[in-house]
């Protein structure tokens, strides 16, 4: 039978949708009570597994292995910032400082069209035939326009009949008196816009005569209520509401629900030729009532030190106008100041994660990245201001992870599972992007320790903090109640689906997508910059990408 969509050069289609921190601690429960009637048909008549993440378990990197079949150390995204070489300052990254050839550009070396929306790290967009919309980390404040998009004409048709793929009505920097229940209704019914945009833009693709081989949506609300809601969705949360509503302790069901609804719609439009992938980039669960302070450790084990005198005035006014900026003003207003106040987000952010510090006297130091814990040895001659001798590298490395697996929690326990030097758990061209030294908290108790930054307003700040009740919701130095874990899904269904080896992970999904599309993973590549310079962000939408992420909890 043809598929509705229409044959394409590559033959059968392919259908991955992408449910963000999608996880079975969620699905087989619901699947168990009949409330996801496709997911539940097709893991029954298809595979399913786990998907293990990258390490970190987040979505630059991890996305960024789903598209390029490579893992960090290959492809080179570790994060939403990267540190600068030789200076304690971050610039934010974008799809052009990764390497290796796309799913989309490979599909369209063959001849094939796609249609790719919401995945992240996709900005700036390749120009590849059909339709390309950035994910999250698309620079507009606003949500998403043509603009950000491979074809702006077609983007903005699609639009006009069923509003954009994106937008800011849900702002996660305000999240007061009536906030959740507000974003528990909200959440549902973006999953619903984003399902008219996906099916109004394949039906576009096909009466153009451009049926895409590949079509990729991802959709980003099972990630964001899991942050916001696993403390009402999950009894045992020790960050649990005994008041909350009924609205938000169903607020994760109801989405997966609307997710489940979404993908029957979308595979019904891909007709019954299709193969069907549903994934997730990483897992989600609970989050602990306790935080971490990483440089606060280090001091403590006298590996860090803070001036005396304490921030400078430069430092204390970077941090004060990037946290109005992020916590009180509007987003747009948020933006011109962070093109006004020391010329760029990045300087206030680099400014407020490493102000303060008495370089001469640190050894090692962390970004206190909830999103990629680490921590970077003070190198001479590769920082700025380095204290360790070259010589002594491995030693003092040695004595870092010392430390950190010997920090316990009260009762005993460890704070950090592992601490590893970033060669045994990167390989490839560019593992010196990652910090030296890569750690991953533990788990107390099941929930996940939150990394946030060491409060700068006291004179000697404990490693740990327990959350008092009021902060419990989380939020700017309380982390999220729901966290990301390791885990995420694999469920694949129809004629000619794809099948991942015994073992696999995020990176060997690339290879098993172009399988299924008859087509061979022959290596890395070439990046979409076709080795052209990183194209930066402007101040512009550095300001808009900082405050997104800002907003989405994934930085402080």
């Amino acid at each position: 039978m043809t598929s509705p969509l229409g044959a394409t050069p590559l033959g059968r289609p392919l259908l991955v949708l992408g449910l963000d921190g999608a996880t079975f601690d969620v699905i087989d429960p619901l699947v168990r009570a009949g409330r996801l009637p496709n997911l539940a048909a097709w893991m029954c008549a298809g595979a399913r597994a786990p998907l293990p993440s990258t390490v970190p378990a987040m979505s630059f990197p991890a996305w960024s292995s789903f598209l390029t079949g490579l893992a960090p150390g290959e492809h080179g995204l570790f994060d939403f910032t990267q540190k600068l070489p030789g200076a304690y300052r971050l610039r934010f990254t974008n799809a052009t400082d990764r390497a290796g050839e796309t799913l989309l550009g490979r599909v369209a070396r063959a001849g094939g069209s796609v249609l790719c929306l919401g995945v992240p790290a996709t900005f700036p967009v390749e120009r590849v035939p059909g339709l390309v919309v950035a994910g999250f980390d698309a620079p507009i404040s606003a949500g998403s326009d043509g603009s950000r998009a491979s074809d702006p004409a077609l983007y903005e048709a699609v639009a006009a009949r069923t509003g954009p793929w994106m937008t800011r009505e849900l702002d996660e920097t305000a999240a007061g008196e009536g906030w959740h229940e507000h974003a528990a209704e909200l959440l549902v019914a973006r999953v619903a816009r984003k399902r008219a945009f996906a099916l109004e833009a394949l039906a576009a693709l096909r009466r153009a005569g451009r049926a895409p081989a590949l079509t990729c949506v991802v959709f980003s609300e099972s990630d964001t209520v899991a942050h916001h809601f696993w403390r009402d969705h999950d009894p045992a949360s020790p960050r649990r509401d005994p008041h909350a509503s009924a609205l938000r302790r169903g607020a994760v069901a109801a989405v997966y629900e609307a997710l489940d609804a979404a993908c029957g719609a979308l595979r019904e439009a891909a007709g019954p030729d299709a193969a069907c992938v549903v994934l997730s980039d990483h897992g989600s669960g609970g989050a602990a009532r306790r935080v971490v302070h990483l440089n606060a450790r280090l001091a403590e084990c006298g590996l860090l030190a803070r001036r005396r005198a304490g921030r400078t005035a430069a430092d204390a006014l970077a941090r004060r106008a990037r946290d109005a900026a992020l916590r009180v003003v509007p987003p747009r207003v948020a933006e011109r100041l962070f093109r006004r106040a020391r010329g760029a987000a990045a300087a206030l952010e680099s400014a407020a994660r490493f102000g303060g510090l008495d370089w001469d006297a640190t050894a090692a130091f962390s970004e206190e990245a909830n999103t990629q814990p680490g921590v970077w040895l003070n190198l001479r001659g590769r920082e700025a201001r380095g204290s360790v001798a070259p010589a002594d590298y491995e030693l003092v490395r040695s004595e870092l992870i010392d430390a950190l697996l010997d920090w316990k929690l009260p009762g005993g326990d460890s704070v950090v599972a592992r601490a590893r030097r970033r060669e045994e758990v990167y390989a490839g061209p560019f593992v010196e992007r990652a910090p030296d030294v890569v750690v991953e908290l533990a788990l107390e108790r099941g929930y996940a320790l939150s990394l946030v930054p060491t409060p700068s307003d006291a004179a000697r700040p404990a490693p740990l903090r327990f959350l008092e009740e009021g902060e419990l919701a989380g939020g700017r130095g309380r982390g999220m109640n729901g966290a990301h874990r390791p885990d995420g899904v694999w469920i694949a269904d129809g004629p000619g689906a794809p099948a991942l080896p015994p073992g696999a992970a995020l990176p060997d999904v690339a290879p098993a997508l172009l399988a299924a599309l008859g087509l061979s993973f022959d290596g890395p590549g070439a990046s979409p910059a076709r080795g052209a310079p990183a194209r930066a962000y402007t101040a512009a939408e550095e300001a808009a990408v900082r405050a997104r992420l800002r907003a989405l909890g994934y930085l402080e």
